[in-house]
């Protein structure tokens, strides 16, 4: 019995330095692919898988998240991860939220300077980045979710360093990008704040394009559950139609939650990128994340899905919170997604 002991004592502390200090700093560069098509095209199932890399992407994206950046170990690994990913140079550079953890923002700046996009470097903000919880704020939070912390940051301050590194915050608001790849004439990119904590306005964003008013809260509780199964509905075939003929209309929002996602496939968004949920940053094998931090199905916690009428992909990112610093079974990861036509 005293050898079972010893056995399960060391077990545990393996899998205590596995979760705190080995997988939160295991960073990986993952490659995603994301296949689209025009509206009215006709497609053979034989393409809509890349072979022998046959095709070329006519877009690339860097897509990172969730720094939770502190001045810690893992912090100065991550630092120098993502200052290394500078030899990339994509299309884009997209950064879905949750930048700040603890570190100064000049730290932070001096982390994305070596990062370069051929087309822009577009930002935009989660919780952590809009406030600085406090322990019992966050405790408070596990139980009843708060829409305002007592600890502001200086937002101004942030939008200004990061618009000198040649980063533009999107906070509800569009840019239309003219582009002539692949019979693709226009990128529109919406960047939209964060729903948890009610900064989010979708009709603003899309005021030059929907004039609608889509208001899920209005939904009676049998028509919204249609509407859910109709949304987040996967398709058999990875590919995605796009809405409007020659545009490529993508959204960045930090939180995935569920009637925000709704939203946006119902104002026919084309590829939606989040973070926020950290692939549930606890994850065990055949099963997943265990939660999604956020109002939406732990199977959507992390990954690529081809909805009906929008693709998702969620990051697990690269961070978790300062109050809960560990990952298991849960790589963190910055995304390098190439988009097929």
């Amino acid at each position: 019995m005293f050898y079972i002991y010893i056995i399960a004592t060391i077990v545990f502390i393996l899998l205590v330095l596995y979760s705190f200090l080995y997988e939160p700093t295991n960073f990986k560069l993952s490659e995603i692919n994301v296949l689209v098509e025009d509206k009215n095209q006709e497609i053979n199932p034989e393409t809509t898988e890349l072979k022998n890399n046959a095709r070329k992407p006519f877009l690339s994206i860097l897509h990172l998240s969730d720094f939770h950046l502190r001045k810690n170990f893992k912090g100065r690994k991550l630092f120098n991860f993502v200052r290394g990913l500078g030899r990339l140079e994509p299309d884009f550079i997209f950064i879905t939220g949750d930048l700040l953890g603890g570190a100064d923002v000049d730290y932070l700046i001096e982390m994305l300077s070596p990062l370069r996009a051929k087309e822009g470097k577009y930002a935009i903000f989660g919780v952590h980045d809009h406030y600085d919880k406090a322990l019992v704020e966050f405790l408070k939070n596990m139980f009843k979710r708060k829409r305002r912390y007592n600890r502001e940051n200086d937002i101004e301050y942030l939008i200004k360093r990061l618009k000198q590194n040649g980063i533009e915050v999107l906070i509800n608001e569009k840019r239309s990008l003219p582009i002539n790849r692949s019979g693709i004439k226009n990128v529109e990119i919406i960047g939209l704040d964060d729903p948890v904590i009610e900064k989010m306005d979708i009709d603003k964003a899309f005021s030059d394009s929907f004039k609608e008013d889509i208001n899920l809260k209005l939904e009676s509780k049998t028509n919204y559950k249609k509407i859910y199964e109709s949304v987040f509905r996967l398709k058999k075939d990875k590919i995605h139609r796009l809405h409007e003929k020659d545009k490529l209309r993508i959204v960045l929002l930090h939180t995935p939650d569920s009637d925000s996602i709704i939203s946006l496939a119902r104002r026919k968004a084309d590829i939606i990128f989040c973070g926020h949920t950290h692939g549930g940053q606890v994850r065990l094998p055949f099963i997943g994340a265990i939660i999604s931090g956020c109002k939406i199905k732990t199977k959507f916690a992390s990954g690529l899905f081809y909805f009906k009428d929008a693709v998702l992909f969620i990051t697990r990112g690269l961070g978790e919170g300062r109050y809960t610093p560990f990952r298991f079974y849960c790589q963190p990861e910055a995304n390098l997604v190439r988009i097929y036509k």
